[in-house]
């Protein structure tokens, strides 16, 4: 199905955009000999890419991806105007397309289809319209087909007239009432309308819809940009717009020339440090514009303006956002287990579990970035059947920080990172916390003793438990 959804858009776009590009001012349908169009289609996630010439003196690029692009940025239809030895060379490639072994090439795919359409001169004098899959076209066709245009397209590109344009950048983040405020700018600067539905309503994915924004670079202060790996970074898609009502039936219009700036309250997806960074970001998502055709599909995808942004606190920075940091990070990190023998990638308390089966251990053990997991057997102390231990292999699963000093050789411990508590104390974390005492040995293989019945689930800020049995509480998890 994806396939021929895929091969119909693309009739449909070839036919529309040599329609549009060739029409004259009055939109009557003009098919100059010559003319030519080479299409790579859009497919359910990626954007577009269309090559035409009008067979008299223009030529028009027209792009809806580039998210692998090094130096484009945005998307959008270009024009071009031709010198006489451009109009020779693009002559040349039509001649080529003309010919009768155009086809003799393959093998041939279709998902997603790439095509060409030509108006030839057919026999009785008159321009005929011929179409053809560019995977069929043989090898020494090539060169003379594809050099032209191609170079032809990074001019229009750089030096064309701007028919649709459009781009996003980061322009701020602040923090605001315990959430971060991200605010993106869209920038239209074609000579064409752009609509499209608030992000808010897009599902978070490359069909769907996605938008994301983050830092790929920390600045220095001599100014130099240093890459940044799982930093500052905020996923937009589906998340709440604090300025919606500005977007009258949830839809953001760009008229030629302007901009809208979308306001999103959202929270970081990674821990990060206060700095200055290098924001870039991504984008998929469906458009709708002024006219029709010139090759560019509704589904676009690509990056953004790059821009400098200052953030002023750390994340987290606060107990509370620790918590909302380790929800999601103990989200991502459910799918992503140690196994025997492998090693492990974060500081973290982690919980035992069964390589097969589905037993889970109850307490939870502290490891650090490079110890690598045991491929012994562990002794997995469980909640059910009265604390039976379980003898056997294990994987562990990143449930919460590991208690972090306040800064190097410190005695005291980042608030909302502590793993023990003692009894009367206010409760550090929010979770399930288990009453233990002291065996009074020093045997490594059980330091304590632990009361099953003395389980309870506490909200950071509470009273712990007061015991009259020297017992502290150790902290099980969310």
């Amino acid at each position: 199905m994806r396939a021929l959804r895929a091969v119909f858009l693309m009739t449909l776009l070839v036919f529309s955009g040599m329609k549009n590009v060739m029409a004259d001012s009055e939109n009557s349908v003009v098919l100059r000999p010559g003319a030519f169009t080479l299409s790579w289609s859009a497919d359910l996630q990626y954007g577009s890419r269309d090559l035409t010439f009008d067979g008299e003196r223009t030529f028009y690029f027209a792009k809806g991806d580039t998210v692998n692009e090094d130096s484009q940025k945005g998307v959008g239809v270009f024009a071009l105007n031709l010198q006489n030895s451009d109009l020779q060379e693009l002559n040349v490639v039509a001649q080529n397309l003309c010919d009768k072994d155009i086809q003799s090439g393959g093998p041939e795919t279709v998902d997603p289809p790439s095509t060409f359409s030509v108006m030839c001169m057919g026999e009785d004098g008159k321009a005929v319209r011929r179409s053809g899959s560019i995977r069929l076209i043989p090898e020494r066709f090539k060169s003379r087909i594809f050099d032209a245009p191609l170079r032809l397209a990074e001019r229009a590109w750089t030096e064309g007239s701007k028919i649709i344009k459009l781009d996003f950048e980061t322009v701020a983040v602040e923090h605001k009432d315990g959430h971060y405020i991200v605010a993106v700018k869209f920038i239209n600067s074609g000579n064409r309308w752009i609509q499209f539905k608030t992000p808010d309503q897009w599902g978070g994915s490359t069909t769907s819809g996605r938008l994301g924004v983050g830092a790929t670079g920390a600045i220095h202060p001599n100014g130099d940009v240093v890459k940044v790996k799982g930093s500052w970074a905020f996923g937009l898609s589906g998340k709440g717009l604090i300025n919606r009502s500005e977007f009258k039936g949830g839809l953001v219009f760009l008229k030629p020339g302007g901009s809208e700036v979308l306001k999103f309250e959202v929270d970081p997806d990674y821990k990060a440090l206060k700095g200055s960074y290098e924001f870039s970001g991504i984008v998929f998502m469906r458009i709708e514009y002024e006219g029709y055709g010139w090759g560019l599909a509704s589904n676009v995808d690509f990056k953004p303006i790059k821009t400098r942004i200052t953030i002023d606190r750390d994340y987290p920075s606060t107990p509370q956002e620790r918590e909302q940091w380790e929800k999601t990070h103990r989200e991502n990190m459910s799918q992503w287990p140690v196994k025997p023998g492998a090693t492990f990638a974060e500081d973290g308390l982690y919980r035992a579990v069964r390589t097969s089966g589905t037993a889970r251990g109850l307490l939870l053990r502290p490891f650090k970035a490079g110890d690598v997991a045991t491929t012994d057997d562990v002794r997995m102390y469980t909640e059910v059947a009265s604390g039976t231990e379980f003898n056997g292999p294990v994987q562990w699963v990143w449930e919460g920080s590991a208690p972090t000093p306040v800064k190097q050789w410190s005695f005291d411990i980042i608030e909302g990172t502590e793993h023990v508590c003692k009894a009367g104390a206010i409760c550090p974390r929010s979770g399930r916390w288990l009453a233990r005492v002291h065996s009074g040995g020093f045997s490594a293989a059980a330091p304590y003793r632990y009361d099953l019945a003395g389980i309870v689930t506490l909200c950071r800020g509470q009273s712990m438990p007061a015991r009259t049995d020297g017992a502290d509480w150790e902290w099980l998890g969310a």
